[in-house]
């Protein structure tokens, strides 16, 4: 098996880990705020529309931004693995949307960003790949917090608020995968183009099943949403530009800092210590792992 080798094709500015840093953390605050709007959002609104709404408005704002690059913003050789993330991520990304339903909110984060938790099987059974055993140590002690996390016991079933976020965070995992095939032959700004617009048309059919649309406050904290999403996608790609994959990586469990930080000062909602020990496995497992791609 081969060794994956860390690319770093989409620098394409003098390396400045600290600009880079900047971008990264302030994209990773993004989706926290992301997370916190889309909690309001589907309090009193269906997920479906939530979701809907929320990727329509990132859609839009990306169309806005790739329209001056013409037909070449959009050309590619790699149609199936655009339309493969777009799909994977966009149920992903719901699959977070509802487990914001059942659990708190810092739990729902967590699950979501226990991708790179994952990506260590993806690599092996998929890409065949060779991961260092000191990886696979990292991995045994995120799955120790996850299970922390979630606690699994006779109702997991009847309360699969946990399973749905630990399975948004696997799916996640495989669009990361998918994403780092493209990272040589498509920019930033052609992916999450793709990744919005097919994300928005693949959900329109499902608002035939949804219940009515959520009322005018709901539907603005979508919208919030929506532009907290793009605001963070633009702020990695950027990030991306001074920086590693790895370097700017570390970051990403500052998300759920954030996300408990505002859920502190707003709501004085606070993490159980059990909790907040699963919390620390999974960041330190995490963050091990991503800095050993």
């Amino acid at each position: 098996m081969r060794r994956i080798k860390q690319d770093d094709a989409t620098l394409n500015h003098a390396p400045n880990i600290t600009k880079g840093s900047l971008l990264g953390i302030l994209a990773f605050f993004c989706m926290a705020v992301f997370g916190i709007f889309t909690k309001l959002a589907c309090q009193h609104g269906d997920p479906i529309w939530v979701s809907f709404i929320t990727y329509f408005v990132a859609a839009t704002c990306t169309t806005i931004f790739i329209l001056p690059k013409g037909l070449a913003g959009i050309k590619s050789q790699h149609y199936r693995l655009l339309f493969a993330r777009a799909i994977i991520g966009t149920i992903a990304s719901f699959l977070y949307m509802i487990s914001l339903r059942y659990i708190p909110i810092v739990n729902a984060t967590l699950l979501f960003n226990t991708a790179p938790i994952f990506i260590p099987f993806l690599t092996v059974f998929i890409l065949k790949a060779y991961v260092p055993k000191h990886v696979w140590f990292a991995v045994l002690l995120g799955f120790i917090g996850i299970l922390i996390i979630v606690k699994p016991g006779k109702d997991i079933l009847t309360d699969p608020g946990n399973l749905i976020g630990l399975a948004s965070g696997c799916a996640l995992a495989i669009a990361y995968l998918i994403m780092k095939l493209m990272t040589a032959t498509e920019t930033g700004l052609r992916i999450i183009f793709y990744y919005f617009g097919i994300g928005t048309l693949m959900q329109i059919p499902l608002l035939w099943f949804a219940s009515n649309p959520p009322p005018a406050g709901n539907i603005l904290y979508a919208i919030l949403a929506g532009f907290m999403l793009i605001a963070a996608q633009l702020s990695l790609i950027r990030a991306y530009t001074y920086a590693t994959a790895s370097q700017v990586g570390v970051y990403q469990y500052s998300s759920v800092v954030f996300v408990a930080l505002i859920d502190w000062l707003f709501w004085s909602i606070t993490p159980g210590i059990t909790d907040f020990i699963g919390f620390v496995l999974v960041s330190i497992a995490g963050i091990f792992i991503i800095l050993n791609r």
